[in-house]
């Protein structure tokens, strides 16, 4: 059995949280993030909130 210590899970949430904001200013639609990342439409669309809420303040 594989022990996945929580430091490790942030590390892979943070990795999938990059490729999926990357994704999506790329121009992928949202369904085809969440398909391609295994995580739901309101996962994707949270983070596509977030990265607009980002570019806002700068």
């Amino acid at each position: 059995m594989e022990i996945i210590t929580s430091w490790e899970k942030k590390g892979i949430q943070k990795a999938l949280e990059i490729v999926v904001l990357n994704s999506l200013r790329e121009g992928l639609s949202v369904e085809t993030v969440a398909r391609i990342t295994g995580l739901t439409v309101e996962q994707v669309q949270q983070l596509q909130r977030d990265l607009a809420d980002t570019s806002q303040d700068n």
